[in-house]
């Protein structure tokens, strides 16, 4: 209780704090998504705790602005994000792979619209009635916001006009008018109350407000860029554009600034028209959106698991900010990359706080000539990652001082090795190097590699510190007395630690690959080379070119994975893990696996709906280790949909698409699953 306590007057005093700044001084020190951060998590300690509520709180202040949990709404069809480009070689490519998969006399156009600043929702109509609205959420499922959504004039609760669909999904962005989001914050001043920092966290407060009246008052607007019809009954409907105009004849609303081009030029001035006018609009607008325009070529196109092929955001760069660079620290990752991160004083860009930004690498601080004491400027590339543009070298002090990229490693004084390859500086010493120790053992038994549950980075920090382990091989000698000399660590915890370790010795060849945290080498890599080699002593032996014939598996990773297991240290510990500590999987097991791999091995599979036998992560990781490919959504590529009961959308793409088809009694077959 008594650390409750504690937590709840620190949050308090910080929030306080933070009003005061934000209400009194017109400081922002943090962004407002933090503020409502630490307001909720306040707000869901005073909750489990009501003996501690105070009347001081700043949760029982009036208009506290505290939202409730909205209900989750499962979508359709998958509210994908856009890729994202900043330059014109970035459009090149997309377009350049659009041209790859059609043929060499194909005329091809692409429709291109603004990009609003707002936030997406998915809109249903049934019989041309407004039914249901939903936000994008994680893409799959999003917050039912259908009450204060039809408090949105622009949004028309019944369509008008012919040929409407018996089932319709309009998307589309809300945001607000920058002159509205003035006059809402003048009100705001006015009455001493906190105010939002941009039109779009305006807009995202209001929609997602508790009070539907408060969304009808904040003046939100609503602007169709896209429609799902369910059954495809109109062929003349054949291009995105025409499908808008739809839209527009239906009494929605669609933004007119779009137009179709069929070169790169036409879209270069289309963007660069709207970068030099984005500051005269009445809307925030952060880039262009080029879409194919034929419907059939998008269907063809498919999707990833994140983004639509056939769909790009060319980006505007964001509003800049001069300020101070106070120092450049170099950071080492857990495979011993070094990391130069620039630090500066803070400054306000877009509604967020930045005090620091990553350089990634030497070469970006020769190409910026960076010195500490320099004025540089910073923006939030795409309106979202910190980035250090440039120095203003003109105003460069006398004091300033060069940044060079140090020679050896910042934690343990050793020689680093440049990988001209992959242009990256490394620390090699591995675990004798203690910031890639500690990451390194968190990795080693995290829960895609050999789980030890209630095995933390802070226990992990500790046992460090006080010396109980300096690799993986000790963990496997700890008694439950160790444990218990830790801070918040009893003998319960203690001795389910214990069982969990022990647990964890029987494990799987891919798992194993995967914690010894080889460069490059991920999930699916490591799936790959143990569907290879199918023994760890196969894998061990083999060279970069046998490495490098695996699909999947370029020069760079095959070199890491041929490095890892020729240096002596990790041989002699992989020798350890399994003699000594006892660490074992079932070989046989996966050579019988291996022997099924036929029907599934590289091909590309979809899975929909609610299984029977198993529960979805059980089956993906059983495809995963028939050699298959499991994605989230269905394409033209796609090799075969397996649905359960309850299935989706993805089922009748699927057909429409003639991807194959199978049901869970038939791969249970195919895979001797009784």
């Amino acid at each position: 209780m008594t650390s409750t306590k504690n937590k709840i007057t620190k949050l308090r005093k910080n929030i306080l704090k933070y009003e005061y700044f934000y209400h009194t001084l017109n400081q922002s020190i943090i962004s407002d998504a933090e503020y409502d951060y630490l307001l909720n998590q306040l707000y869901n300690l005073e909750l489990k705790n009501k003996k501690l509520i105070t009347s001081d709180s700043p949760t029982q202040k009036v208009g506290s602005g505290l939202l409730k949990n909205f209900k989750k709404i499962k979508h359709f069809f998958p509210m994908l994000s856009l890729e994202n480009t900043f330059d014109i070689n970035g459009y090149l490519n997309f377009e350049k792979r659009i041209k790859k998969s059609i043929s060499i006399n194909e005329l091809i156009s692409f429709c291109c619209e603004l990009k609003l600043d707002g936030i997406a929702i998915s809109i249903i109509y049934e019989e041309g009635v407004f039914v249901r609205a939903a936000t994008r959420g994680d893409g799959f499922q999003g917050e039912n916001i259908t009450a204060n959504a039809r408090m949105i004039e622009s949004i028309p609760l019944q369509l008008k006009g012919i040929d409407i669909p018996k089932r319709l999904e309009v998307r589309g962005e809300v945001f607000m008018l920058k002159s509205n989001f003035i006059k809402l914050n003048e009100k705001y001043k006015n009455n001493k109350q906190k105010y939002f920092s941009n039109p779009r966290n305006a807009a995202a407060g209001s929609l997602r407000h508790i009070d539907p009246k408060i969304t009808a008052e904040r003046k939100l607007i609503f602007s169709c860029y896209g429609c799902y019809f369910f059954t495809e009954t109109n062929e003349e409907l054949n291009t995105h554009y025409k499908r808008l105009m739809k839209c527009v004849s239906w009494g929605l609303p669609v933004k007119k600034e779009i137009i179709i081009c069929s070169s790169y030029v036409e879209v270069k001035e289309f963007y660069k028209k709207f970068e030099k006018k984005r500051n005269f609009l009445d809307f925030d607008i952060d880039g262009i959106v080029i879409k194919v325009n034929s419907i059939e070529l998008q269907k063809k196109l498919g999707c990833n698991t994140k983004s639509p092929r056939w769909a790009i955001a060319f980006k505007f760069f964001s509003s800049e900010k001069i300020t101070l660079l106070n120092d450049v620290k170099f950071q080492v990752g857990r495979t011993g990359v070094i990391t130069p991160v620039a630090y500066f004083n803070p400054v306000y860009i877009s509604g967020v706080m930045i005090r620091k930004a990553s350089l990634h690498n030497k070469y970006e601080i020769e190409r910026l000539n960076l010195h500490v004491n320099d004025s540089v400027i910073i923006c939030r590339s795409g309106d979202v990652i910190p980035k250090l543009l440039s120095v203003v070298k003109n105003i460069r002090c006398k004091n300033a001082k060069k940044i060079t990229f140090p020679e050896f490693c910042p934690v343990c004084n050793t020689k680093l090795l440049e990988n001209t390859d992959e242009k990256l500086i490394r620390c090699h010493s591995g675990l004798t190097c203690d910031a890639q120790k500690k990451k390194a053992l968190y990795h080693f038994f995290s829960k895609k590699s050999l789980y030890v549950k209630g095995l933390g980075p802070k226990i992990i920090n500790e046992l460090i510190k006080k010396r109980f382990v300096k690799n993986p091989i000790d963990f496997f000698y700890l008694k439950d007395l160790d444990f218990i000399k830790l801070k918040n660590v009893g003998k319960k915890k203690s001795l389910k630690i214990i069982n969990s370790i022990i647990q964890c010795k029987k494990t799987t060849l891919k798992c194993f690959i995967y914690a010894l945290g080889i460069p490059g080498v991920g999930e699916i890599v490591s799936q790959k080379i143990s569907n290879y080699f199918l023994k760890l002593d196969k894998l061990m032996n083999a060279d970069v070119l046998e490495l490098n014939s695996i699909d999947g598996i370029g020069k760079v990773i095959a070199n890491n994975i041929f490095n890892y297991f020729y240096t002596v240290s990790n041989r002699k510990m992989i020798n350890e893990l399994i003699t000594k500590a006892g660490i074992y999987w079932d070989d046989q097991e996966l050579q019988k696996s291996n022997i099924k791999k036929t029907l599934f091995l590289n091909k590309k599979i979809v899975l929909t709906g609610v299984f029977n036998s198993f529960s979805r992560t059980k089956l993906k990781r059983i495809l995963i280790n028939l050699g298959a490919n499991v994605l989230h959504n269905i394409s033209q590529k796609t090799d075969i949909l397996i649905y359960g009961k309850n299935f989706g959308s993805k089922f009748f793409r699927a057909k429409n698409l003639k991807i194959r088809i199978m049901n869970e009694e038939e791969l249970k077959h195919l895979i001797q699953i009784k």
